[in-house]
């Protein structure tokens, strides 16, 4: 207790010579001022950060699911398999991926692939996708230099994919994919027109900066494909934007939801039997 009082009776003093220190005072409160004001860069990061943090929560979630992007990678491997498809190689996905599961191309500046995941995550808790596996891949991932994209090289590698699935999706008739057919019968031409624009550029991916439109989406589907089921390559659907394929007239968490159950499932705009 004495050393306490003594501590106190110093700090005493000290505030008893700045009050009765008439000089001092302006110096503190000058000091103060330019203490706030260097202070201001640090105090705007740290809130910065913060939202940041709230904001990112989306991105975070693709980044929970992210392929490695070192060369013979996980993202390598997989798009080679596709590349080169064969019963060889269809069993190498199978025993590394699963034999469905849907893979994206997303980035963190992109709003649409931010929008999306509260469908991801509602198709889920709804159970709509039963077995359901996600991968991604980051296309706005850098070096740690900070001066390189990792998945552009990987694209380049592997133009002879993108450049079958331009001839599939990007310039094949309005009926041989069964999601033009659909939209088309719903009236929905714009979209379809945009995405065969989109696709028909698939192949000149690996000369652009960051290589791809997001979000890019396949569903890998080889216990379909391999029994005949439309596709390329393994890959049995392929969009960009799926809120776009939402008809519902209040676009919400769970309308997007039902889009995800009917992509997984082959159901509604994804069925190849479909009604119009």
């Amino acid at each position: 207790m004495k050393i306490l009082r003594a501590i106190g009776h110093f700090f005493a003093k000290i505030g008893r010579w700045i009050a009765s220190t008439a000089w001092v005072q302006p110096l503190l409160i000058v000091g103060g001022i330019f203490a706030i004001i260097f202070s201001i860069p640090y105090i705007k990061r740290g809130i910065e950060g913060l939202v940041n943090k709230s904001t990112d929560n989306d991105y975070a979630w693709y980044e929970a699911h992210a392929l490695t992007l070192t060369e013979d990678g996980q993202a390598d491997r997989l798009l080679g398999y596709l590349e080169n498809y064969s019963a060889e190689n269809s069993k190498k996905i199978k025993d590394e991926f699963g034999d469905k599961f849907l893979l994206s191309f997303v980035k963190q500046n992109c709003t649409n692939c931010k929008d999306a995941v509260a469908g991801y995550g509602n198709a889920i808790a709804n159970g709509y996708v039963q077995g359901f596996k996600f991968y991604t891949i980051l296309v706005d991932k850098m070096d740690d230099a900070g001066k390189e994209y990792l998945a552009k090289p990987i694209y380049a590698k592997h133009t002879g994919l993108f450049e079958e699935l331009v001839e599939e999706y990007g310039e094949c008739d309005d009926t041989a994919y069964p999601l033009y057919r659909n939209l088309l019968a719903k009236s929905k031409s714009s979209i379809v027109t945009n995405m065969k624009t989109t696709s028909s550029k698939l192949d000149a991916a690996s000369t652009s900066d960051e290589g791809l439109d997001t979000p890019l989406t396949f569903l890998v589907d080889l216990e379909k494909y391999d029994i005949g089921y439309y596709g390329t390559n393994g890959i049995t659907q392929l969009f960009y934007n799926y809120i776009d394929f939402d008809l519902s007239d209040n676009i919400n968490e769970a309308t997007k939801g039902m889009v995800v159950r009917d992509i997984w499932n082959y159901q509604g705009l994804f069925d190849p039997e479909m009604e119009a």
